[in-house]
């Protein structure tokens, strides 16, 4: 069934009994800025016959298939009728100089409810589309694109013009570094960074052009994410729409979408329809960076689209955002300059509040890799035998990099190693880059004089160990000893003197 357009073109109808002026038998109906690809359709409602010997006068008849439109609740307030000859005679009410969007829409709406075929349709292969050689009468105009229709007498030449307003979309990404108080505003832009497994949140914000119908969204995620499939529809003053005013589109294998998208929101016209040329809505939704994400080089890209028209006629530009996630490589040794690689010391990775992270280990890679994963049985990772591994799928923020054991005969580090990444994010070109803070001696973050964090490249990691061995800690069996061994030195002391004092005596 046609969808039916917001805006009328309004034209002026000569069309009361008598005072149509005539220049041909035939009449052309031109439409100018037609949309390429859209279908166009004329629908002849009314019959005109010129009156005997008068070139510039004639009656207006409704054609059969439209007689019950003319005397219709929709049209009563604009037309007059009286039946001659079993004719339904037709003319404009005294005053009335235009129709309305109301009468067109409906007009359209009577063909589509009463299976009425068009006069003639034509598909617009450029910019003009012409109906020519037509009877002279009374003709509805409809398009697929929904953005045009009107009625129109074909007095020798009719032109009208698509307006040709298709609707708009666009979309980010929100970084949750960059929100503030939870300020459902903050934090929206075009690239983000995030932790594998972490849920990133996304916003398409809709406008509406004029008239469109058969509003689609069409978005598609990058392998390293997965659609939660938790999409949520707000007007711009925050009113939430019902789900019933749109269906998401969605499986796994993106077999249901019409162009392998991963989901697709399908809205009904008649929500678009309450709606107003440059009027917005967006439509809240998310994914979570999974362990197939790129890591630092590339971001995870996703991509949105919206088409409409009856035949999707209409498609926007695609607008696309990006999130990163970065990674911290280690490098092990003893040896001091000489950087001897050290095999077997064992580390975890702590998040900022001390948590051991949970990781699984990547395949078949030279160096011992291994990404974040909530579900991963791994928090000790140990070095390999060049001394090394690394850490991918990280977020912005501060990590601890601590050694839970040494290689025998070496010292473990008697502090952790904290480690604070940096983004910055180049939202013109899609890119994000990543880097180190600078720390002072006890941890804290390294500032220039207008506050902005000193950084580094994000070199490896290097960590080295000490050979020695291990103090006895206070308290320990070692202290102990010492306790006992001079315990008994004093004794002894004590003896030897009490036995001097006697010898004295007795001498």
């Amino acid at each position: 069934m046609k969808k039916l357009f917001a805006v009328l073109l309004a034209v002026v109808l000569v069309f009361a009994m008598g005072t149509v002026a005539l220049a041909a038998d035939t009449g052309t109906i031109t439409i100018n800025n037609a949309v390429a690809g859209a279908d166009y359709e004329i629908y002849k409602m009314a019959d005109f016959k010129p009156i005997e010997g008068e070139t510039d006068k004639g009656i207006y008849t409704a054609v059969d298939a439209w007689r019950n439109f003319f005397t219709s609740a929709a049209a009563v307030n604009f037309f007059d009728t009286k039946v001659v000859d079993d004719k339904l005679v037709v003319s404009l009410k005294e005053g009335v100089t235009e129709v309305t969007q109301d009468l067109a829409k409906a007009a359209i709406k009577y063909a589509e409810d009463n299976t009425i075929a068009a006069t003639e349709t034509k598909k617009a292969a450029g910019t003009d589309v012409e109906f020519t050689g037509l009877d002279l009468g009374y003709y509805a105009i409809d398009t697929t694109t929904g953005t045009m229709c009107a009625l129109t007498n074909t007095n020798s030449t009719f032109k009208a013009v698509e307006k040709n307003e298709k609707p708009d979309i666009n979309k980010q990404v929100r970084e949750d570094s960059l929100v503030v108080d939870d300020n459902p505003e903050s934090g929206w832009q075009y690239v983000n960074d995030a932790d594998i497994d972490q849920v990133v949140e996304y916003r398409s914000t809709i406008t509406v052009g004029l008239g469109a119908v058969n509003y689609i969204m069409h978005d598609t995620m990058e392998a390293g994410l997965t659609f939660n499939n938790d999409v949520v529809v707000k007007l711009a003053d925050g009113t939430v729409v019902d789900a019933a005013d749109y269906t998401v589109v969605y499986d796994a294998d993106s077999d249901a979408t019409a162009d392998d998208c991963t989901f697709e929101v399908k809205f009904d016209d008649a929500f678009i329809a309450t709606l107003s040329k440059g009027d917005t809505f967006t439509v809240y939704y998310s994914a979570t960076l999974n362990k197939n994400a790129k890591v630092v080089v590339d971001g995870n890209d996703n991509t949105v689209y919206l088409t409409a028209g009856e035949n999707s006629e209409w498609e926007t530009e695609k607008h696309t955002t990006s999130t990163y996630t970065w990674k911290i490589d280690v490098f092990k040794y003893t040896d001091g300059d000489a950087k001897t690689p050290l095999a077997g010391a064992v580390f975890q990775l702590l998040d900022k509040d001390g948590n051991a992270i949970k990781f699984s280990k990547v395949a078949g890679e030279a160096v011992p890799t291994y990404k974040v994963d909530a579900e991963g049985t791994i928090t000790d990772i140990t070095t390999d035998a060049n001394g090394k591994f690394e850490i991918v799928g990280l977020d912005e923020g501060s990590y601890s990099l601590h050694e839970v054991s040494a290689p025998e005969g070496y010292n473990k580090l008697s502090k952790d190693i904290p480690v604070v990444i940096v983004s910055e994010y180049d939202n013109d070109n899609l890119t994000a880059s990543y880097s180190f803070a600078q720390l002072d001696e006890n941890g804290n973050v390294k500032t220039d004089g207008d506050g902005k964090i000193i950084t580094t490249e994000p070199v490896t990691l290097e960590v080295e160990n000490k050979t020695g061995g291990l103090f006895p800690e206070t308290g320990g069996i070692g202290t102990t000893i010492f306790y006992i061994v001079g315990g008994l030195l004093m004794l002894a002391a004590v003896v030897v003197l009490v036995s001097k004092k006697r010898m004295a005596t007795f001498a």
